[in-house]
């Protein structure tokens, strides 16, 4: 199955608003009391964020400025959360997210030199 790269697009922009949303809405849910499971979500958000746009955009210049851009971005929605009157900002989630674009930035390049996986997920 060949996927049109405008549609991988799209989707990594969809991940990008869902992030968004999820930082920002009012969640209603009862949360499994996991110590620092939320960590784990931040983390895996940020590093599936990281390693997509480097899928899509192999290029080192591209590559970091997506880094530096969901670096941002996690401060960015810890400071919103700081204004809402139901969430909260922590510090901690900003270390998280940035370890998750960090760890994927990492894993992505190091993939990126590999043959089979280069001819794989080539676009």
């Amino acid at each position: 199955m060949n996927i049109e790269r405008k549609y991988l697009v799209i989707i990594g922009w969809v991940m990008i608003a869902v992030v968004i949303s999820l930082s920002l809405i009012k969640i209603n849910a009862v949360m499994p009391n996991i110590k620092n499971g939320d960590k784990v979500g931040h983390f895996i958000a940020y590093f599936s964020l990281m390693m997509w746009f480097a899928w899509l955009y192999p290029r080192p210049l591209v590559r970091n400025l997506y880094a530096v851009f969901f670096i941002i971005l996690g401060g960015v929605l810890e400071v919103l959360q700081s204004m809402t009157a139901y969430r909260t900002a922590d510090i901690e989630d900003f270390h998280v997210n940035t370890i998750g674009v960090i760890a994927g930035f990492i894993i992505a390049a190091i993939l990126s030199n590999v043959p089979f996986i280069k001819q794989t997920f080539k676009l």
